[in-house]
C-alpha cells in the first residue's frame, strides 16, 4: 500500500504542525474508523493528548463497548461529555420526524456537549477526523479552520481531509487497527441508533445509511459547531 504513504506523510505533517502551534489541543474520538485513524497517528507524537468522546446517550451498545475497549487498551487520556438531560422523547414529541427534530436532538445531545467540552478544556484547537468526500460542508473546509464566531473561538484541525473511504480502510488494514464491530454488520458510517442504518446498496455513498433529513441540514449544524 505504498500509494498511501504520501497521504500518511501529509497527515502527520498537519498533526505535528498543530501540536507545535497550539499549546492546548485535543482530539475527538467517536468510535468510528476515521477518528481511530487520526488517533493512531497522533499518539506517537503526544501520547497523553486529551481525547474527547461525546456520549449522546443514543449510540449503539457495541459502540460504547468498543470505545471503552480502545480507551483501556490504548491507555487514552479520555474525557467523556454528555448532555445533562436526555430529551429525545420530548424533542420527538414536539417536532416529529421533521428536520427540526434532528437539528434540536443533535444540538442537545451532541453539539452542545462537544462545545462545552472544548470550553472546559480551554482548547486552542480541536483535531477531528472529517473527510471532504463525506459531505459538501466538509469538502469546503481547509486543513486548519479558524472558528472565531463560536461562543468559545478555537481552531479545528483536519489531518485526513483529503482521504478517500478506501484510504481509511487500507490504513486500518496496514496497521491492523481494531475496528468497531458495527462495520461488520453493514454500516459504513456510524452515529446514533435513530439516525443510522446499514448501507445495503453496493457502491452507494458511505453515508447512505445516515438519515437523509439530517444530512440536508448539516450546513445549519455546522454553524453551531458540528464538524
Amino acid at each position: 500500500m505504498s500509494y498511501l504513504q504520501p497521504k500518511i506523510n501529509k497527515s502527520e505533517e498537519i498533526i505535528k504542525e498543530a501540536l507545535e502551534r497550539f499549546p492546548n489541543i485535543a482530539v475527538g474520538f467517536s468510535g468510528g474508523t476515521d477518528s481511530l485513524v487520526v488517533l493512531n497517528m497522533i499518539l506517537p507524537y503526544k501520547w497523553d493528548i486529551p481525547v474527547l468522546f461525546v456520549d449522546t446517550g443514543y449510540q449503539f451498545p457495541e459502540t460504547y463497548k468498543y470505545v471503552k475497549k480502545i480507551e483501556k487498551e490504548w491507555n487514552l487520556n479520555m474525557l467523556t461529555v454528555k448532555a445533562s438531560n436526555q430529551l429525545y422523547d420530548q424533542i420527538k414529541e414536539e417536532y416529529g420526524d421533521s428536520s427540526d427534530f434532528f437539528f434540536n436532538c443533535c444540538m442537545q445531545h451532541k453539539i452542545g456537549p462537544m462545545m462545552e467540552g472544548i470550553h472546559d478544556l480551554n482548547l486552542d484547537a480541536f483535531i477531528v477526523g472529517i473527510r471532504g468526500v463525506e459531505h459538501p460542508t466538509r469538502a469546503e473546509e481547509p486543513y486548519f479552520s479558524h472558528k472565531p464566531d463560536f461562543d468559545f473561538p478555537h481552531w479545528r484541525v483536519h489531518p485526513i481531509l483529503d482521504w478517500q473511504f478506501q484510504d481509511v480502510i487500507d490504513y486500518s488494514l496496514l496497521f491492523n487497527l481494531p475496528l468497531n464491530p458495527m462495520y461488520a454488520k453493514g454500516y459504513t458510517s456510524l452515529g446514533c441508533t435513530h439516525c443510522t442504518k446499514p448501507n445495503k446498496t453496493p457502491g452507494a455513498h458511505e453515508r447512505a445509511g445516515r438519515e437523509r433529513k439530517r444530512e440536508l441540514i448539516k450546513a445549519k449544524m455546522k454553524e453551531e459547531g458540528y464538524n
